[in-house]
């Protein structure tokens, strides 16, 4: 009774096993999984906590700088004064000094505010960055994702050709067994079909290892089943706004444009700050107060005690740097002036992306309706290729010729399908929005 326990066990156990819940990556999953586990992306998002740091670092130059120091001195041999023949003791075993100060700028020509928008602004930026990372680690998934299902699907082709090249194989045999055909046609179904064993093995080969490449960039475990499920509703034709809508809607939208209006802005407000190191004074407000002790036996008690407490007002006009502020300034309004123009070749680029999705959407929306009808055309001749040949009108040569069109006609399609995912995919980037899946 024990053994059967046992055995209905171990049963149970690779049940459980064999039935391991492999997962099934759907288009959304794959941008999912891309935003929680990307690399490049979580790195990106760093950047935003910087950013942050920058403003606090901003808005520190308007506040108060508090600050305390303290200095402990021993005199092993004390200062002494000569009064004819004597000396006097001028200073004592141990010193002490301690001061508490408080500056607060009061006015510094703007420059604290202009250095609080400059990190607003690249705060700003940074997000619009984090925006675009996104967009390319989402079309970068969608591709790779796209070219394991492209991967399968030319797998398949192969075995369905391989299958019916066995099958034809067969119906050779018998009717070379029956005398009814060469030797010839025997030794050209066998080779046909040989020749389509490396190419099938090539194929699985590249499911794996495209899968890899899919997993890895989704940060998945290499070893980890997964199951791609493509929906085959996505292939449905999809009607494009006119280009120029396209293009107004990308350049409303993409975080390129953001990103570029962003390093104008805040490379203009630097231009300002350079200039304010000689156009504007500085004025300050300090307040120290100093505590200084002395004693020969350690204590901080007694007569030799100083307690000062004193404020001051500090206006500092720039007068002369020895030509810094002017170099400062040139550099400031050089970058600006290359902002305006990344900016301009900014737009210039988004314009040629969208119209090359456009063109790329077209060209692929109209391969993979021809291809439809090819492929309709090609089962059909394969269809009249094996009546034929069973009915012994028609020959060998035609059914292998129908074979072969017809693996070219359902590799073109599969080529077709990823080309017009691929390109929807590249006008969704292109647009910087989603569009209907």
């Amino acid at each position: 009774m024990l053994k059967f326990y046992t055995l209905i066990f171990f049963i149970c156990l690779m049940i459980i096993n064999g039935a391991k819940a492999e997962t099934v990556l759907t288009a959304d999953k794959v941008r999912q999984l891309a935003i929680e586990h990307n690399r490049q992306y979580l790195s990106a998002r760093q950047e935003i906590d910087r950013a942050q740091g920058d403003i606090i670092s901003a808005r520190s130059g308007a506040f108060p700088q508090l600050s305390f120091s303290g200095r402990y001195t021993r005199n092993f041999k004390p200062r002494e004064f000569f009064f004819g023949d004597q000396k006097i003791p001028i200073s004592m075993d141990n010193d002490f000094d301690f001061a508490l100060s408080l500056s607060q700028p009061l006015y510094v020509g703007g420059k604290v505010g202009s250095a609080l928008d400059i990190a607003k602004v690249y705060s700003k930026y940074t997000s619009e960055k984090v925006r675009e990372v996104e967009s390319q680690i989402v079309f970068g998934a969608e591709s790779m994702f796209y070219a394991a299902s492209l991967s399968q699907s030319n797998q398949d082709v192969l075995q369905k050709a391989y299958d019916q090249l066995s099958y034809n194989l067969e119906m050779v045999e018998k009717y070379f067994g029956q005398g009814l055909i060469s030797e010839y046609e025997l030794l050209r179904a066998r080779v046909e079909k040989a020749n389509l064993e490396p190419q099938l093995i090539a194929a699985q080969s590249e499911v794996t290892m495209a899968e890899k490449r899919l997993k890895s960039f989704l940060g998945l475990s290499l070893d980890e089943k997964i199951i791609i499920d493509v929906n085959q509703g996505d292939t449905a034709g999809y009607q494009l706004l006119p280009l120029d809508s396209l293009i107004t809607v990308a350049l409303k939208n993409r975080p390129e444009i953001k990103q570029a209006e962003y390093q104008k802005c805040g490379y203009d407000k630097a231009v300002r700050i350079a200039k304010g190191d000689w156009l504007f004074p500085v004025v300050s407000l300090n307040t120290t107060y100093e505590f200084t002790a002395s004693s020969n036996d350690f204590a901080l008690t007694g007569r030799e005690i100083s307690k000062t407490w004193n404020a001051s007002l500090i206006l500092s006009i720039p007068l002369f740097d020895g030509g810094r502020t002017i170099g400062e300034v040139r550099k400031a309004k050089v970058k600006y002036y290359q902002a305006v123009l990344e900016e301009q070749q900014t737009y210039d680029n988004i314009r040629l992306e969208v119209e090359q999705a456009y063109d790329n959407m077209n060209m692929a929306q109209k391969a993979l309706e021809i291809q439809k009808e090819t492929i309709a055309q090609a089962e059909e001749g394969m269809r009249i290729a094996n009546l034929r040949y069973k009915s012994g009108v028609g020959t060998q040569i035609e059914v292998l010729s129908a074979q072969t069109a017809l693996t070219d006609a359902r590799t073109n399609m599969s080529r077709s399908v990823y080309n017009y995912r691929l390109a929807k995919s590249g006008m969704k980037k292109a647009l910087g929005i989603d569009i209907n899946q």
